[in-house]
């Protein structure tokens, strides 16, 4: 587990300090060269920067173990963060939306596209490194996910600004040049109106697990094929499966009703089957808060 921690550190720093690099060259080069769009790319990478900051200390605060104050874990953190995170991100690209409309309605807004289409290469490449780096990752958390999802997010950003400059380059040679101030704003307008799905969907997901609601469906398809498969082999008259996914803990609760045929007698025998079922679900990769219950009588299975 101390690996775990160490390697989901190791890839919150790097998408910090990539974040860093393109917050400072995007805002400072987007208002030496008057670019709506790469100004709203570098102030994605700072808000990014900040957000990364936030997750790297709520990843090291979920590290310390306090059961006294947090008997359940503290992993309701890391969709709360991710909730946080995302909301920042659905402002921006509001933000953004309305500042290009106003562009485009007042006339464009002049840019060199030279330095605008140098930048955008290699805005591209750069992110998109990070975010295949963080993404073969493949046991990240959630705090990983929603920092491969930045990268992603910024990967086609840039690759936006990259594809709308060569547009504007080629445009300034032909009889179209007259159309080149309106190409910034208007690819702020398409890709921020593009983003807005993905903080929408994210904070969705989140909002999931706070609630407690029930896992992605082949997570609880698996459980419900082991947990079956054990009622068949004991002959258990029947089982209540209950789960739930906050952050990179999984809660699982199994209630097994017994009868007079079923093959379940001891309490050694019972540790028998919560050993198998704990060993049956461990390539789900999630830390596991497993609880295992049997009854006579279903009046004490709750629900």
């Amino acid at each position: 587990m101390h690996n775990y921690y160490a390697l989901e550190k190791k890839l919150l720093k790097v998408s910090v300090y990539g974040a860093v690099m393109f917050a400072v060259i995007g805002i400072v080069l987007g208002y030496l060269i008057s670019s709506q769009m790469i100004m709203f790319d570098g102030l994605y990478s700072l808000i990014s920067v900040m957000l990364s900051l936030m997750s790297l200390f709520a990843a090291h605060f979920i590290q310390k173990r306090d059961t006294k104050k947090f008997p359940f874990g503290k992993e309701m953190l890391e969709p709360l963060v991710i909730i946080i995170k995302y909301a920042v991100m659905l402002f921006l690209c509001l933000a953004a939306l309305i500042t290009a409309v106003d562009a485009l309605l007042s006339g464009g807004r002049e840019t060199n596209v030279g330095f605008a289409l140098l930048y955008s290469v290699l805005s591209t490449i750069a992110c998109c490194g990070i975010f295949v780096y963080l993404k073969k990752q493949k046991q990240g958390s959630g705090f990983i996910q929603a920092e491969a999802n930045q990268w992603r997010m910024d990967t086609i950003l840039s690759a936006a600004v990259l594809i709308g400059f060569f547009i504007a380059a080629l445009l300034s040679y032909t009889q179209f040049t007259l159309l080149t101030p309106y190409i910034d704003p208007l690819m702020v307008l398409i890709s921020a109106g593009y983003f807005l799905k993905v903080p929408v969907v994210e904070i969705t997901k989140a909002l999931k697990e706070v609630l407690e609601m029930a896992p992605d469906q082949l997570i609880e398809k698996k459980c419900k094929a082991v947990i079956h498969s054990i009622q068949a082999h004991y002959q258990i008259e029947d089982s209540v499966l209950r789960m739930s996914k906050v952050g990179s803990k999984l809660f699982i609760e199994v209630d097994f009703i017994l009868n007079e045929q079923s093959k379940v007698k001891t309490v050694a025998e019972q540790d028998l089957i919560r050993e198998e079922i704990n060993k049956r679900t461990n390539d789900l990769h999630y830390k596991k808060w497993l609880t295992v219950s049997f009854t006579n009588d279903r009046k004490w299975i709750n629900g």
